[in-house]
């Protein structure tokens, strides 16, 4: 997996490189906070499960997951796509972010330079992603990727034990 520059305005300089096993602890620590998970769909974010995943990354072909980086390569996000299917030319995107760096285009620029890579080097010509229904801020940033939102998804995630409405949105070329 390749690293992918991102530009952002303002101060704070930011780039992507692949997750890396060190990362489970500071991206668990983010998760972990209030607040931060109760309109997303995540599970175990303990720093054990997230380590998990992370070698995972390292041989599944349906899903690649990037840190996103600071000046100081300090883990402040994440972004992602999963159930990759090539033959089918479609990924789920998938990101997330610390909340001291929330606000200021950090997921939007994060997401863009993914489906871009996706679409080039993968050759993929749907990027799709559901969201919880609450999850107004992620919902803010696939509406400013300029994706369409496609329908509700009707019961479509348990999200701790309960059965919840999400809304799919794609971007297809």
């Amino acid at each position: 997996m390749k690293m992918l520059a991102i530009e952002l305005p303002g101060a704070l300089q930011a780039s992507l490189r692949p997750l890396q096993f060190d990362d489970a602890a500071a991206w668990s620590a983010y998760l972990n906070r209030p607040g931060v998970i109760e309109h997303t769909s995540w599970g175990d974010i303990g720093h054990t499960a997230l380590a998990t995943l992370i070698q995972s990354y390292e041989t599944q072909q349906e899903a690649l997951r990037w840190a996103i980086v600071d000046s100081s390569s300090s883990l402040i996000g994440t972004v992602g796509l999963n159930d990759i299917s090539r033959p089918h030319g479609r990924a789920e995107l998938a990101y997330d972010l610390d909340p001291e760096h929330r606000g200021r285009g950090l997921a939007t620029r994060a997401a863009q330079a993914v489906i871009y890579w996706a679409r080039n080097e993968l050759d993929l010509q749907r990027i799709q992603a559901t969201v919880l229904d609450t999850n107004e801020p992620s919902i803010a940033v696939l509406e400013r990727l300029g994706m369409r939102r496609e329908g509700l998804l009707r019961r479509y995630r348990k999200v701790r034990g309960e059965a919840r409405d999400f809304w799919i949105y794609a971007a297809v070329c």
